[in-house]
This record gives C-alpha cells, sequence and structure tokens, in this order.
C-alpha cells in the first residue's frame, strides 16, 4: 500500500479563517536498516534522510482502520493529495515515502496551499503538491529547480512559508542549507537564488557541511512593518553543545541571509545517548518577534528513557540579538521525561526532529508550547501545553502545564490559535498493532480555555507501511 499525504482542512465556525490547515500524519517512516546506519547513534542527526521505498500490498486491516470522525463546531473534510489528484493515474504510479510534511497557505488566496515532503529528488525539477481550490483537488508539480550550479541529489529536509505579495519561500538541506523564492510555484522559472561566481550561496555561515533541520518561517520587519523577513533556523552538528542557529534573510529577493546568530545551544548528546535538538520557530506577526525552541538533553539513558528540558528564546530586533528574560541563550520553558528515540514512537518513528512546537496568538502575543511527557505511573508519553504570557517588564511569565491528551502514547504535535483565541494542537497516537502492523491515529484537540482543557476529535486512523525494521533510528 503506497504511503499517502492526508490533507485536512479545518475552519472554525466564526473564526477567521483557517486555524491549521493541517497536513495529518501519515503513516510514520521507518528508517533504513541499510545505507544510513543506526541514527539513534548518528549523534541524533536526522540527515541522511530514509531513501528506502516502503511498499506493501493492502491487507484486510486497512479497510477497517481508515475512519474518520466528525469534529464538533467545525467544517472538515479530508483529502489524499495522490488520490484526490489532477493526475487520475497517480494514485496508481506513484510510490514515493511522502514523508517529513510541510505546508504552506498564501495569505493573498487562502485557496492557494503547497505542501512539501519526500516526494522526488533534484536530478531534474524536484516536486511539490499545489493545490488552487483550498485543499480539494492536487497537483504534484515539478518545479523546484536545483539551486544554481549545484548537483543532483536530495532535497532532503526541507520547509516552506508565504509571505505577503505571493511570494513563497523555500529552505532545503543539501549537505548544506540553501533557500529561494518564487512568486509563483507552478513555474520552475520563477525560482530565484542567490549566487555567487554562478553558485547558489548557502544559507548557513556555520556548520559548513555539518548541519541539520532547516525550518523556515516568513514574517513582518520589527521596524518596518512593510517589509518581511525570512527567517531559518537550523541545527549546525559540528560543535558540541549543538548550535541552534537562526539565518535570517532582511527584505530581500532572492533572499540574502546577511545574519546568522546563535539563539542557544543544545545538549543533545550524553554518553552515546542521543535525541534531535527539534529546533523550531514561531512567529508573531503583531511586531515581528521570532520565538526559537529546542531540546535540550539533561540526563540520558535513565532505563529507557530520557531528561529534557524544553527550551525558548526570542528576537526583537530581527535575529540581531536573542535573549528572552534577560537571558541570551532562553528559558527553560517545561522539564520533562520521554522515550523519545528510544524506543522508536510506534517501533517505526524515531522522532529525530524533537516533540515541541510553539505558536503565538495573534491576537495578545500569549504563547503556546506543546511537548512531550512520560507520565511516571503509566509510562505513557503524553502532550502537555503551557501558556506564557507578558510579564509587564518585557518578558514572559511560564504559566502551569496542562495536559493536551489523556493516557495515551502520543507524538509529532503542531499548535495553532485562531484570531478569537482558540487553540488546536494536531498530533498523533500509537495505538498497538493490527494485522501485524502499527495502527495510528491522527487527533485534533482544541481548548477555548487558553489550553487548560482540551476536547479531542479523531481525524484518521490508519496503518504504517512497514513494521520495524530493527534500526532504532
Amino acid at each position: 500500500m503506497r504511503r499517502s499525504i492526508f490533507i485536512c482542512m479545518l475552519l472554525l465556525i466564526g473564526t477567521l479563517p483557517i486555524i491549521i490547515n493541517a497536513i495529518l500524519a501519515h503513516q510514520p517512516s521507518p528508517a533504513s536498516s541499510a545505507g544510513t546506519g543506526g541514527k539513534a547513534n548518528n549523534g541524533g542527526r536526522s540527515w541522511p534522510h530514509d531513501s528506502n521505498v516502503y511498499v506493501r500490498a493492502a491487507i484486510p486491516e486497512d479497510y477497517a482502520v481508515g475512519k474518520r470522525e466528525a469534529l464538533q463546531a467545525t467544517t472538515v473534510f479530508v483529502r489524499d493529495v495522490v488520490v484526490s489528484n489532477t493526475d487520475p493515474n497517480l494514485t496508481n504510479t506513484d510510490m514515493f515515502g511522502d514523508e517529513e510534511t510541510t505546508i504552506a497557505i498564501n495569505p493573498a488566496n487562502l485557496s492557494e496551499i503547497v505542501i512539501s515532503a519526500f516526494s522526488g529528488s533534484w536530478g531534474a525539477n524536484a516536486p511539490i503538491w499545489h493545490s488552487a481550490d483550498g485543499g480539494n483537488t492536487w497537483t504534484k508539480r515539478f518545479t523546484v529547480p536545483v539551486p544554481t550550479g549545484l548537483g543532483p541529489g536530495c532535497p532532503c529536509d526541507q520547509g516552506f512559508d508565504y509571505g505577503r505579495g505571493n511570494l513563497l519561500s523555500g529552505t532545503f538541506l543539501k549537505t548544506d542549507v540553501y533557500s529561494g523564492t518564487t512568486s509563483d510555484p507552478t513555474s520552475s522559472a520563477a525560482w530565484g537564488w542567490l549566487t555567487s561566481m554562478g553558485v547558489a550561496v548557502r544559507t548557513n555561515s556555520t556548520g559548513i557541511g555539518d548541519v541539520d533541520q532547516p525550518w523556515l518561517l516568513v514574517n513582518r520587519d520589527t521596524a518596518n512593518a512593510s517589509q518581511d523577513n525570512v527567517y531559518v533556523a537550523y541545527d549546525d552538528f559540528s560543535m558540541l553543545p549543538r548550535g541552534m542557529q537562526i539565518a535570517v534573510a532582511q527584505g530581500s529577493n532572492p533572499p540574502n541571509f546577511t545574519i546568522d546568530n546563535s539563539a542557544g545551544t543544545s545538549l543533545n548528546c550524553i554518553g552515546g545517548n542521543c535525541v534531535n535538538p527539534g529546533h523550531r520557530l514561531a512567529v508573531d506577526p503583531r511586531n515581528g518577534y521570532v520565538y526559537s525552541l529546542f531540546q535540550d538533553l539533561v540526563t540520558g539513558d535513565l532505563g529507557g528513557f530520557f531528561n529534557l528540558n524544553y527550551m525558548l528564546n526570542r528576537t526583537t530586533d530581527g535575529g540581531s540579538t536573542w535573549g528572552l528574560n534577560a537571558s541570551p541563550t532562553g528559558i527553560v520553558v517545561a522539564n520533562a521525561d520521554t522515550t523519545q528515540a528510544s524506543p522508536k514512537f510506534g517501533t517505526v518513528n524515531a522522532l529525530l526532529g524533537g516533540i515541541d512546537h510553539a505558536t503565538v496568538d495573534p491576537g495578545n502575543g500569549d504563547v503556546y508550547y506543546v511537548y512531550g511527557t512520560r507520565d511516571s505511573v503509566t509510562f505513557n508519553n503524553r502532550l502537555s501545553i503551557i501558556r506564557l504570557t507578558d510579564d509587564g517588564m518585557g518578558g514572559l511569565t511560564i504559566g502551569a502545564p496542562h495536559f493536551v491528551t489523556g493516557q495515551v502514547q502520543a507524538a509529532l504535535p503542531s499548535v495553532a490559535v485562531t484570531s478569537n483565541g482558540t487553540v488546536g494542537v494536531l498530533y498523533t497516537t500509537f495505538d498497538g498493532f493490527s494485522g501485524g502492523l502499527p495502527q495510528f491515529t491522527a487527533h485534533f484537540a482544541t481548548s477555548t480555555d487558553q489550553g487548560t482543557s482540551f476536547t479531542d476529535n479523531t481525524l484518521l486512523t490508519f496503518l504504517s507501511s512497514a513494521p520495524d525494521n530493527g534500526d532504532p533510528g
């Protein structure tokens, strides 16, 4: 059975405009047992990605578990972008893994959506998934050219985000990080890369040849509200602790990254026990502030689980300096135990991208930070959320944690907030096994009391495309 990308469009009644427009967590990708080595012992790197193709015939359990429930007080529809496609034969021919999806929505035209995934590589153009009708139908467009002057291979980790003026920016890992911008995702000729002597310029100024997990967001400039800046977070694996770097291109097209500073460091390995830093960004559209969040390993190998500090930092000047609550390296938002990476989530996903995500309330600037936490009694890996609020002195006050999930095995969180303050968290649970394969369910939990309590909704239940392959990564 081909692994699919499912998109779930969620529109809360009475809010503007779209709460998450989320990609359901399709079958988590098991790591390769050949070629990439045991990634759990690779310093926590998620690169190089698993290039194996996991394909199997459908089994009766696939049809039994493909359930979906209606969300309360929402309009919802689910689409498989390979099946609901302008190419009706693509469902029979497309066998790519489609892992590690990202999504971008055009603020000037909410019907235009772009998804990236491991759905093809450079040689010729690499593909994106494009919808012009709000996610109802999709086209697989081979329109991302290899950065100028570079050879074939990858793109590996990648991420996209729209700014204003129909400009879509993308960042791509290809040994180093390269970023470009296009005004038309349907045209390869529209992509622009900053070049020097006929070769695309790296986004990363540090960790040359040893970086991981680029993450891109666009936000307004702090001083010039009409200007958009492109922010790319990445991990510098050439140092230990790992460097949490953020490169910034200020109001330039193609993006010219003239700023590249550290927001802190992640001690992600202790005694050979490693987790990925899970470096992420969140933006405050009101004032141009940008947040950096990541994981810091406190203790490894506590009988099969780890202890993590979940970190947060902020820039208020476009990335030139970083500091939150008078700390240039960030603050500890929460401390928790986790079995992240060992054993793998559902036996097939080592979570080499962290179990953390954050967002900013566009109305009041509150920060919501969701993270993984291991229940000390049941040993379930649940999800918690913390709201951080303005302390009146230029910093943030850390609120009390609240569980997003019940007693389940949960991971892969993504959080967003609507204009009226409704909080939504997309996540996946591991539900055991069916037909010898790991079974997962994508959930969407909503809160109308600032993250104190949540109403949980089931979106889709599905089976993995492969069993455990024995590789710890």
